[in-house]
């Protein structure tokens, strides 16, 4: 909590590789590389919710709540401090917010809407390995995130529907350039570089330049319309 920035997410990729290595290594615990397999899913209200049509509405509706949560989060006052201890923690710590406990707080939080996915994921495949907290999952994660948006709550659904898209289609596109179909990275790599050069608030963020850009130009027609006549 006593970090920002860069300093941060070279925290949380420490963080995922020391703990994708102590899975993997301590094989009389985590069963090493293959990880635990055979884990039932739960059966309630009378539905097998490894089944893939219920498993894909239970992760939506997850999905649709987790939404509605942080978007309530974010207009609330813990909400509103969080985005003012972001953009000047000294001046938050100066108006008597306890800037490390918002903060704590800010990661619970997420940490449990990670839960939840965590929790969906091994039901929906019934097992977990330790590449599923390997840094190339964190970093996938960290893509899908400032691709989409991380100024605002829609951003991470954008970010992974593209994700998967070009991961569906990454060997199509990469074929008919001539390249590797097994580079699939690459692709990831250059739209993630395009994005941050471009827009370092995703796709989001796009978008409102552009919707601000088309006000301004409706906004100009009429006022010439408005002096022509």
């Amino acid at each position: 909590v006593r970090t920002a920035g860069i300093y941060t997410i070279m925290i949380t990729l420490a963080i995922a590789a020391a703990f994708y290595y102590f899975t993997n290594e301590n094989y009389a615990i985590f069963n090493g590389h293959t990880g635990i397999d055979g884990i039932p899913t739960p059966v309630f209200l009378g539905v097998d919710w490894h089944a893939p049509l219920a498993s894909y509405y239970l992760e939506l509706g997850v999905a649709f709540l987790c939404w509605l949560a942080v978007s309530y989060v974010a207009r609330a006052p813990f909400g509103l401090a969080l985005q003012g201890i972001r953009d000047n923690p000294r001046r938050m710590a100066a108006l008597g917010f306890n800037v490390n406990a918002h903060r704590v707080a800010a990661y619970v939080f997420a940490a449990l809407i990670a839960a939840l996915g965590g929790f969906l994921l091994v039901w929906s495949y019934g097992e977990i390995a330790p590449g599923t907290v390997s840094v190339s999952a964190a970093i996938d994660i960290l893509v899908i995130a400032v691709v989409g948006g991380i100024g605002n709550p829609i951003g991470a659904f954008i970010g992974a529907l593209i994700y998967a898209v070009l991961k569906t289609f990454a060997l199509d596109i990469l074929v008919a350039f001539g390249l590797d179909g097994n580079r699939f990275r690459l692709l990831i790599g250059l739209g993630f570089l395009a994005i941050v050069f471009f827009s370092p608030d995703g796709i989001i963020g796009l978008w409102a330049r552009w919707r601000n850009r088309a006000r301004r130009n409706a906004s100009r027609s009429q006022s010439s319309g408005g002096a022509h006549g």
